[in-house]
């Protein structure tokens, strides 16, 4: 197994391989980790005839590149891609309540595939629900994330702090209402940190509702009707996780098995544990983590066939 980190997150993939070298009784040279800022080396494992697999978790667009460059010698390829998840909180749902935790969605200041970066309220309990979602995140504890009390702290890079401010700028510019945040903290002179922000009126076709900021900004988008609150939830290119919150749980698994995402919490179920399978629909990946299926993603199946007559003369094995 060859494992390279991403550029700028070495530290957790090297620790692992000091782990997996002083820890384990695993032979040398079953676990490579070769960290490098080069992406030259990533297509060269993508593309390289000795490699059987590829699994890579990231970004949809190097997602793509990475299953095109596996397509030359049509090698399997399983994918953990981006996200743009939705809330869903039904007209019946206790706000205060569905709503108190909804800055949650700033921890690891925003940097999560999986979280939920739109908020569905129903148009006839908008305007109170955008206001407990203010006062959530205005009540926010982030700074330094050696703290145990911030969930949230800085941007893994300059590079991605520019980069969410500048889809917060584009917010703007394309009419979106900021609530709160929108900037840089002025009390945290040291980090790459983005106030955690909140906007409201957002369309639903808009950039600020399509593309993964991955960012602690989270968008609020009205619906009339559950049939229009599970069309909004769907109009994106990803699929990967989401929620559904309602006074009847009939009524929210309705909607949620409607909503086409990998994974989904109804009335705050937690859908994520080292047996449940994890991963998305459509562009947000291609295979599962996980649970048996996970593992099953590195196997093959084989058949065995020897002579005879009878019924179990044939052996399958994986």
């Amino acid at each position: 197994m060859v494992l390279k980190p991403a550029p700028d997150t070495p530290w957790s993939a090297t620790t692992l391989g000091r782990l997996v070298a002083e820890r384990t009784e695993i032979p040398r040279g079953v676990v490579n980790v070769v960290a490098s800022s080069d992406h030259q080396v990533g297509e060269l494992l993508a593309t390289d005839p000795r490699v059987d697999l590829v699994t890579f978790t990231g970004s949809t667009a190097t997602g793509r590149r990475v299953m095109e460059c596996a397509s030359a010698t049509v090698k399997k390829v399983f994918l953990e891609l981006g996200g743009k998840s939705a809330n869903v909180i039904l007209d019946d749902a206790d706000l205060a309540q569905a709503l108190g935790g909804v800055a949650t969605m700033c921890t690891h200041a925003g940097q999560g595939c999986a979280l939920t970066t739109r908020l569905l309220l129903p148009r006839s309990r908008y305007a109170e629900g955008v206001e407990i979602a203010k006062q959530a995140f205005e009540r926010w504890n982030y700074g330094d994330p050696t703290d145990p009390k911030n969930l949230q702290g800085p941007q893994v890079s300059r590079r991605q702090q520019e980069r969410v401010l500048a889809y917060i700028e584009k917010g703007k510019r394309d009419g979106a209402r900021l609530v709160t945040g929108g900037g840089v903290p002025r009390h945290l002179t040291k980090g790459f940190y983005v106030e955690p922000t909140l906007f409201a009126d957002v369309d639903a076709s808009s950039t600020l509702a399509q593309e993964e900021i991955f960012g602690p900004v989270l968008v609020v988008i009205p619906f009339d009707d559950d049939d229009d609150a599970v069309r909004i939830a769907n109009h994106s290119i990803y699929g990967l996780s989401g929620a559904v919150t309602s006074a009847s749980e009939a009524r929210a698994l309705d909607v949620a098995r409607r909503v086409r995402s990998g994974t989904l919490a109804v009335n705050g179920g937690m859908w994520f544990d080292v047996d449940t399978p994890f991963g998305g629909y459509r562009q947000s990946g291609v295979g599962r983590e996980n649970g048996l299926l996970g593992f099953e993603e590195y196997l093959e199946t084989k058949v065995i066939a020897l002579p005879g007559a009878s019924s179990d003369a044939g052996k399958t094995g994986r």
